[in-house]
């Protein structure tokens, strides 16, 4: 497993550079860019680097993979966020082994789950 996906992950990272790039370069005024993974967020650092906009444009991103760590630490990532991605099926079968024991249809259920997301910085957990 481990052969498969790290070969992947660089690739994913290598792709994640060009869209930040394009709208640095198209956007010289842009203070922060919102990723929508880790992944995504190391490309964007790299990206910011090439610019020569480090400190000048935050990235923030989701998921608080154990890669995206030591650039919250140095600064590199203002944040990310960490929805528990591993819990999400949980939430679900919870919800639906709810509606079972309540009877209730699909229709009658709320359209919303909130679910726990924290949100991480380099000085730990943000309260």
């Amino acid at each position: 497993m481990n052969t498969i996906h790290k070969p992947m992950r660089r690739r994913l990272i290598v792709a994640a550079v060009a869209l930040p790039s394009q709208i640095l370069n198209a956007n010289p005024n842009v203070k922060a860019l919102l990723c929508d993974n880790d992944n995504m967020a190391i490309g964007a650092v790299s990206a910011v680097r090439a610019a020569a906009k480090a400190k000048k444009v935050q990235v923030v991103d989701f998921d608080n993979i154990s890669a995206i760590k030591p650039m919250l630490k140095d600064g590199r990532v203002l944040a990310t966020a960490d929805q528990y991605a591993a819990k999400q099926a949980v939430f679900g079968i919870d919800v639906a082994l709810k509606a079972l024991e309540e009877k209730k249809k699909q229709s009658e259920l709320s359209t919303v789950v909130e679910t726990p997301v924290d949100l991480f910085t380099k000085d730990g957990v943000a309260k």
